[in-house]
């Protein structure tokens, strides 16, 4: 898909003189494009999450959430974690923690205003049969504190940066596609997300268009392609 993506966005670039994006370029945008729209996604989910909840629906929201949801369950993965100084770090790429295991067990999250009430009572304080964890950025405290090993989360990361790779064609010297290179890497969200990617690459590149440009030029490509079969 990146390379769809940057064929579309060079053509619209050059359509007008619009500019020009190296490589080095056009992988930044790319980068920061698909962290929005995999972070609009985890929105979308949960927007649907609220209103099936209140019982607000209407036909077909049960696709789209069953396609939200595979579409991020693409990005779950798990991790065991180790125990330093009264905490746990969490992995670098965690984007949202969606579980927290003691040997097997789930372990309660406890928001930090609550946590006093959860430790200083009889009742609810946590015990190694029912234990707890509270969050504070990257990393996470287990209650009670003799919990130090056979922890580990069920989480989602966040999506590999894309890296379009190329190698320079001597006679014009101008980049070409290498989809061999070692370092290559596509876009990890869905393929129906293309037309976000393209608009908002150029949007960063100082170009504004509309999605039917970008449908209008793709359907021009297919015709042409066909024409060449």
């Amino acid at each position: 898909m990146i390379n769809n993506v940057r064929n579309t966005v060079m053509f619209f670039l050059n359509k007008d003189n619009n500019g020009y994006l190296t490589p080095d370029e056009f992988n930044a945008f790319a980068r920061q494009a698909q962290l929005e729209v995999f972070e609009d996604m985890f929105y979308q989910y949960n927007k649907w999450l609220v209103k099936r909840n209140t019982g607000v629906s209407y036909s077909g929201s049960s696709d789209i959430a069953k396609f939200l949801s595979e579409s991020i369950d693409k990005f779950s993965t798990s991790a065991a974690l180790t125990y330093s100084a009264g905490i746990y770090n969490l992995p670098t790429d965690v984007y949202s923690v969606t579980n927290v295991l003691y040997s097997f067990k789930d372990v309660e999250r406890i928001e930090k205003n609550k946590l006093p009430y959860f430790l200083f009572s009889n009742h609810t304080a946590p015990t190694t049969y029912y234990p707890a964890y509270s969050q504070a950025g990257t990393t996470i405290t287990i209650y009670p504190s003799t919990i130090q090993t056979n922890v580990s989360i069920v989480y989602n990361r966040y999506p590999l940066d894309p890296k379009w790779t190329y190698y320079t064609d001597p006679a014009t010297q101008a980049p070409l596609f290498d989809q061999a290179a070692p370092d290559y890497k596509d876009f990890e969200v869905p393929d129906i997300f293309q037309n976000d990617l393209i608009i908002k690459i150029l949007k960063f590149a100082g170009v504004t268009i509309r999605e039917n440009e970008i449908v209008a030029v793709a359907t021009a490509e297919e015709q042409n392609n066909q024409q060449q079969q």
